[in-house]
């Protein structure tokens, strides 16, 4: 039996949750500026290229490692056969403002990649995975317990900038 959603569908169809990602992706297109994306939609590009500069403009980060963004575009590749003939179409339509819902979908691929370092449920970074960055003036990226066991009982010591 399949998990039901507590919250009830919207008289449009959509879920609560839909409707925050849709939000999130036109919102990250908007604030990304089209001139990156409507220079991928109109120039035929190396597929590493496009996707790089489409991962900038949905990250909001001007700088990305492209070893990562090589590591997720082949796996990203492997999950879908034509994902490198998706980023144009994608690109065009971030830059008009308006998606479908699989150019949603596979824009919200491209952001869980990045954030998360996992596709399809297989590793592909982990210390360089965005997700990191978010928390990285509070928290350490853990690979064991760096204390002693009880640790968490005492309040964390804050970092300084």
């Amino acid at each position: 039996m399949a998990p039901r959603s507590h919250f009830p569908d919207t008289a449009a169809g959509l879920t609560r949750r839909q409707w925050l990602q849709g939000t999130l992706a036109l919102a990250a297109a908007g604030l990304a500026g089209s001139q990156a994306l409507r220079a991928i939609a109109q120039a035929p590009t190396e597929s590493l290229d496009a996707f790089m500069a489409l991962s900038q403009a949905l990250t909001a980060r001007p700088a990305l490692d492209r070893g990562v963004g090589t590591r997720l575009l082949a796996a990203l590749g492997k999950s879908s056969a034509d994902f490198a003939a998706q980023l144009r179409p994608l690109a065009q339509a971030l830059a008009a403002g308006s998606l479908s819902d699989a150019q949603q979908k596979t824009a919200l691929q491209i952001l869980e990649a990045w954030y998360l370092g996992v596709v399809d449920g297989n590793v592909v970074t982990y210390e360089q995975a965005l997700m990191y960055s978010v928390v990285s003036d509070t928290l350490v990226i853990r690979t064991y317990c760096p204390n002693q066991p009880g640790f968490w009982a005492e309040p964390p010591v804050e970092r300084q900038a």
